[in-house]
């Protein structure tokens, strides 16, 4: 069956992923850092194939994402936390930006964030390009030590940023570019344009029926403007 409840389509869309999804939205979690040296960065690419759409690292000057010239190169911050809202593993999706309030509101005042629990606040509505958080300390973590974490989910560090973003070769990214994915996507359809049909062209028409312009002003139809379709959600 090709529908789902909309429940299932966001969770198999944002599995593994740190999302708040709307203003106010929350989640107490734990940082998976021990100190600022397991803080990584990385130059990605979002790659769409048959056997796997999702970001990918960038091989550097050989890659044959860059060389299609079609798919930007960006810089992310994965973020990796243990959700206790959620009780998961999850991988909070920043640009690198967002670093510098990683490092002014978590490491500079708790040098080793492992040992807090920490709450994120969304202030902003679904899709706002405004939207901002809060990461606020609300207790020490009693809870699990990183270790313990780790083998709860049955993760290693750094090894389990794989879930979030694939560590592939140039071959393999040549083999899964030349592999695009089915489904079409809004950019690949072509505008929509009105064109007054010809009547003498048309045999179910009657030859006395008024011409475009003998239509009365009174009769037109009026389309709206198009609404833009965004298939990923900003977050």
């Amino acid at each position: 069956m090709a529908f789902k409840s909309a429940k299932a389509y966001n969770e198999q869309k944002y599995n593994g992923k740190f999302v708040l999804a709307d203003d106010g939205d929350e989640a107490d979690v734990i940082f998976l850092y021990r100190n600022y040296d397991d803080v990584l960065l990385a130059d990605v690419h979002y790659i769409k194939s048959a056997e796997y759409s999702g970001y990918v690292q960038c091989t550097g000057k050989d890659c044959p994402v860059c060389a299609t010239g079609k798919i930007r190169v960006q810089n992310k911050l994965f973020i990796p936390v243990y959700n206790l809202t959620a009780d998961e593993l999850q991988f909070w999706d920043r640009s690198a930006r967002f670093e510098q309030q990683l490092n002014r509101e978590v490491f500079r005042n708790y040098e080793n964030p492992i040992n807090y629990v920490f709450r994120i606040t969304r202030k902003g509505e679904a899709g706002s390009m405004d939207t901002k958080y809060s990461i606020n300390v609300i207790s020490k973590n009693s809870t699990m030590s990183y270790e313990q974490i780790l083998a709860k989910f049955g993760v290693q560090m750094p090894q389990a940023y794989e879930r979030i973003c694939r560590d592939y070769s140039s071959e393999k990214l040549r083999e899964l570019l030349s592999r695009p994915a089915n489904s079409s996507t809004d950019d690949d359809l072509p505008d929509y344009t009105v064109t007054p049909r010809g009547v003498a062209n048309n045999p179910f028409i009657p030859q006395d029926a008024p011409s475009v312009e003998d239509i009365p002003e009174d009769d037109d139809v009026h389309f709206g403007s198009d609404e833009e379709i965004e298939d990923d959600v900003k977050f």
